[in-house]
């Protein structure tokens, strides 16, 4: 941020980064941003309960940026919404820890907002940082019969206009008021899994778009994907706490925006062979005699087809 700049005019953009237990990570993203040519923003950095030492890490390098530590770890979603309580901008750019931001791609996501005033949500085009030139994602359509999620893996002409998208995982810069008016992120529904997902479809309800700007960039340090998983999201579950949760935030994610006859096919014709695939899945991938990941799977269809049941009883008695 150049002190010279005039910038009484420039939006303040407050950008958000959650971290847990990933120092060496967050540093990384941080020092990104901070080489961002737009000239008026704050970092905010919230500290979900670390216990690798992150939070004196990062106070020592940055002295300049502002930390929060949450007491109890609160997970994605409670972290965002943590950050976004204390952003001060009228524009919030949250950005997952595991990403390196171009210079220009504040700035891009600033203009591309500004200029469509339908957008509540814009997001960068989202590259490999270990394949630098190959798409992560660059959009994201999510069918509302079959569950199924397909990230766009095409890589946009730089000069293209933005489009539309369902959601924008990962990295993504939002209103404000967007983020007042839909209440913030579910922090008891989603927790770990499709709270980007949620939010975009509660803001969409509200009148709110989510665009891709194609000529905002970040790099995203994850595993790249190989053939057959190009065009869909890789069965990103690394621990037990992250299976239960993909499993469960499915359910409810379908009970919330389906509609009753299309949660009813999901759950008759769609859920038994998603669930049957990402069981024999996380057994393939595990250890053999390592079956946490599927029991946590298993608990997870559970305990979300209990709380659906739940909703429709206290429903059925509150009329």
């Amino acid at each position: 941020m150049s002190p010279h700049q005039e910038v009484s005019n420039i939006p303040l953009v407050s950008v958000v980064v959650p971290t847990h237990n990933r120092k060496n990570a967050v540093t990384k993203c941080v020092e990104s941003v901070l080489y961002s040519s737009y000239p008026h923003f704050e970092v905010i950095v919230v500290d979900d309960a670390s216990t690798d030492g992150t939070f004196q890490h990062l106070s020592a390098l940055f002295p300049n940026v502002k930390l929060i530590r949450l007491d109890r770890e609160q997970m994605v979603s409670g972290s965002r919404n943590a950050g976004c309580k204390h952003a001060k901008g009228e524009l919030v750019f949250l950005v997952d820890d595991d990403n390196v931001v171009h210079p220009n791609a504040i700035g891009e996501l600033v203009k591309a907002i500004s200029d469509n005033p339908h957008a509540g949500i814009a997001g960068p085009i989202m590259y490999y940082l270990r394949a630098p030139e190959q798409v992560w994602c660059s959009g994201v359509s999510r069918n509302l019969l079959t569950s199924f999620t397909k990230f766009s893996i095409e890589k946009p002409d730089g000069s293209a206009n933005c489009y539309l998208t369902d959601d924008i995982p990962n990295a993504f810069m939002i209103r404000k008021r967007v983020f007042d008016d839909v209440g913030g992120f579910d922090h008891v529904g989603f927790v770990q899994h499709l709270g980007e997902a949620d939010f975009c479809e509660r803001a969409a309800r509200k009148g709110f778009d989510a665009i891709m700007v194609p000529k905002a960039i970040v790099w995203h340090d994850v595993p790249v994907r190989k053939w057959p998983y190009r065009g869909t999201r890789n069965l990103h579950m690394p621990s037990s706490r992250r299976a239960y949760h993909v499993a469960r935030s499915r359910i409810l994610f379908m009970r919330k925006y389906a509609g009753p006859w299309r949660f009813v096919i999901f759950t008759v014709a769609f859920l038994p062979l998603i669930a049957l695939s990402h069981i024999m899945m996380i057994l393939k991938q595990s250890d053999a005699s390592d079956r946490r990941g599927a029991s946590a799977y298993a608990r997870g269809l559970i305990d979300g087809l209990n709380m659906v049941r739940l909703a429709r009883e206290d429903s059925a008695l509150s009329n």
